[in-house]
């Protein structure tokens, strides 16, 4: 539970507390995961309705996971200094507090935390946390971790914070002032980036750093693996498994044949496109992470001058977003592996306020009709077009070389058909993470596909991340509504909400402002982030939240 410290501070709601097991169960009751819905534990039952036994721990507790590609190699300097916590969480580092399977926050490293002046954070420590060389945890090392990842390359942009917003107030204390007003750094800091590092420790340039957690780096070999072994110093309750590789196996077709041939034991995105064949295979189960990751379209409207594209005309944004049937995607592309969703983030984060992001409708005689209203006529080629040239637009999406979006062609491909449809013509590209990447910061695209997580309980996570026009990222100027917009006097008010039924309807009102009006984003489907694995893995629970995922809990039975 939250510790009563937080004094009336916005966290997560209790009514989200039964998500993960309902997610689960509506999968289980839609025949998606027949194989996978007893997943280990006292609570199952057998043929005659009986508790099972409790699975005997195998003698030998280490782990194989078949990842996707290094998430490292070729990322920014900044998220290089994220390793090993993001985007692959191996469970080695820990924040002061945390993000739980429902989107609360829970305690980690704190015991309590509580705002106590305009704009300013005091954590508590716990007393027991020690490093794993066996160093005590101290609000220095709090205030090392939070200088570090403001220190260029910065890491933290989405909390606002500065060289001078940490302050140490005693050995067991320590205060945060974002430098702009933010009451919403309590949700952030779950997110993995700010896991605490003793100082000294530099992940950028050694990928062995001196953490909290149960799990401590023992090899990282860029492209091959990442191994991590049992803390033995463990502050909290130890680790079952004495070691887990990882292994980077970018292409999906490799990773599943490593798990079929038992040359890992668990895999990651699990490819929608096998998901069937190897559902009723013998000696492999299915695990369902409840819906945390929306595959969407970001919509750029200007470029780096500034200058306008073609889905700067608020009529073709919508018309882009009323070509797209949701419902085909679902259950055509998705094979119902996922969820038909109006936000753009998990509709959960948003309470009883969801329903006001209605989404715009899947209706193409009203998509040819906006075009149509905007000047875009079919050419001979059914191709639109106005003053002589093309209605053409670039879609972007990354590699699976970056970690595992869970993106694969044919669902970028879907959307290319939809908009053939309407007679525009999407020029797809798949990037690597670097290009990726200058393509974002350059607004050298008209569509990004891509399937962003919710990583932290902010309700208005994604928004203020990547919508927000004061959002320190280098894309936000080419997708942001704009300074003063409706969408944007939203966002600040929820970076300044003391109640929390007023953030989710702060938070929903803004995504309804931006979807439903603006057309800034174009959400396509909620999915389910998979995972298939030997029937002698147990224990793991599967987080919504991909990059907040924990390996404690995960052993091999005999």
């Amino acid at each position: 539970m939250v510790h009563e410290a937080v004094r009336g501070l916005v966290v997560a709601p209790a009514r989200w507390r039964d998500t993960r097991r309902r997610g689960v169960a509506v999968a289980c009751l839609a025949g998606l995961l027949a194989a996978a819905c007893g997943g280990g534990g006292g609570d199952e039952e057998d043929a005659s309705g009986q508790p099972t036994a409790e699975p005997t721990p195998a003698a030998v507790q280490e782990l194989v996971v078949g990842y996707g590609g290094d998430p490292w190699v070729d990322a920014s300097e900044a998220d290089q200094k994220r390793k090993p916590s993001y985007p692959l969480n191996a469970d080695v580092c820990e924040t002061l507090v945390r993000l739980t399977p429902e989107f609360e926050v829970a305690g980690s490293l704190a015991s309590s935390w509580e705002l106590v002046g305009d704009n300013t954070f005091r954590f508590t420590l716990k007393d027991e946390p020690t490093f794993n060389d066996g160093s005590p945890l101290t609000a220095e090392a709090v205030k090392y971790t939070l200088d570090y990842t403001v220190a260029e390359p910065a890491t933290s942009g989405f909390a606002f914070l500065g060289t001078e917003s940490t302050k140490v107030i005693d050995d067991r204390t320590v205060e945060v002032t974002p430098t702009r007003p933010n009451l919403r750094l309590i949700e952030q800091i779950n997110h993995p980036t700010y896991s605490v590092l003793a100082p000294g420790s530099d992940p950028l340039n050694n990928p062995e750093p001196t953490c909290t957690g149960p799990f401590e780096v023992t090899e990282y070999v860029p492209n091959e693996q990442l191994v991590v072994e049992r803390n033995e110093e463990y502050w909290g309750e130890p680790a079952k498994l004495d070691k887990i590789t990882f292994r980077f196996i970018p292409d999906d077709t490799t990773r599943t044949l490593a798990l079929q041939n038992g040359e890992v034991d668990l895999i990651t995105d699990v490819p929608r496109g096998v998901l069937s064949s190897i559902e009723g295979l013998p000696g492999i189960k299915i695990e369902n992470a409840p819906v945390g990751q929306v595959f969407l379209m970001y919509v750029a409207r200007r470029d780096l001058a500034g200058t306008d594209k073609p889905l700067a005309d608020p009529n073709v944004r919508r018309a882009v977003a009323a070509a797209m049937d949701q419902s085909a995607f679902v259950e055509g592309v998705l094979d119902g592996n996922a969820e038909q969703v109006t936000t753009v983030a998990p509709p959960e984060v948003l309470g009883e306020h969801a329903d006001l992001v209605e989404g715009v409708p899947f209706d193409r005689a009203e998509s040819a009709r906006l075009l149509d209203e905007a000047g875009w006529t079919t050419g001979p080629d059914g191709v639109r077009q106005k003053d002589g040239r093309p209605l053409e637009l670039s879609i972007v999406f990354p590699s699976s070389s970056g970690g595992g979006t869970g993106i694969d062609l044919t669902e970028v491909e879907f959307v290319q058909a939809q908009l053939a449809e309407v007679g525009i013509r999407g020029k797809i590209e798949q990037l690597d993470a670097g290009a990726y990447r200058e393509r974002l910061d350059t607004g050298n695209y008209d569509l990004d596909f891509s399937g962003p997580n919710q990583n932290d309980a902010n309700p208005a996570f994604l928004l203020s991340l990547r919508w927000y026009s004061k959002a320190t990222g280098k894309n936000a100027p080419f997708i942001s509504p704009g300074p003063d917009t409706e969408f944007e006097r939203l966002v600040d008010q929820t970076l300044q909400a003391t109640d929390e039924e007023e953030l989710q309807r702060l938070a929903a009102e803004a995504m309804h402002e931006l979807v439903d009006n603006e057309v800034g984003g174009i959400p396509l489907a909620g999915v389910y982030r998979t995972y298939a694995m030997k029937d002698t893995v147990q224990g793991l629970e599967a987080h919504p939240s991909s990059t907040n995922q924990r390996w404690s809990s995960v052993f091999i039975s005999e």
